[in-house]
């Protein structure tokens, strides 16, 4: 669907613009949580379905998840609203997670009881994706035996 501008200096609307939009629109109504970590992960990683698929992926790089670990820092603080800010504190230890496990890589100036109590809060929410969880599994044996 594209419509032609009906005065000049309009702009058209092309299919691919409304269904980006209607789905944020979706996205938000389902979880304005999750909307805003995946717009932010999306300014990243712009191909990431949503910020578990970005920190999961074996092909993001050590450099992309620090991005994404700054990112959810700042959201952790600035949220707007409590589950917000709870999203982003488990996004922010999934980053530090998944570097270690996957770069063999510390991202993190965290003291290492903070970290023990962050990656054992990912492991254990049942909220979050298994995957998620088990890195963060994985993390607190590497972490663990550093």
């Amino acid at each position: 669907m594209t419509t032609e501008p009906d005065m000049p200096g309009h702009h058209s609307i092309t299919s691919a613009s409304l269904s980006d939009t209607l789905r944020w629109a979706f996205e938000l109504d389902q979880s304005p949580a999750l909307a805003g970590a995946t717009w932010i992960t999306r300014e990243i990683i712009p191909a990431a379905r949503d910020p578990f698929e970005a920190i999961l992926a074996s092909s993001t790089s050590l450099d992309a998840l620090r991005e994404l670990k700054n990112a959810y820092k700042m959201l952790r603080t600035s949220g707007t609203t409590a589950p917000e800010r709870s999203l982003a504190a488990r996004l922010y230890a999934a980053t530090i997670a998944a570097a270690l496990v996957r770069h063999h890589a510390s991202i993190s100036t965290q003291t290492p009881a903070a970290l023990q109590r962050a990656f054992t809060d990912l492991a254990e929410d049942e909220s979050m994706p298994e995957r998620l969880r088990e890195v963060a599994t994985l993390a607190l044996g590497i972490h663990g035996r550093g």
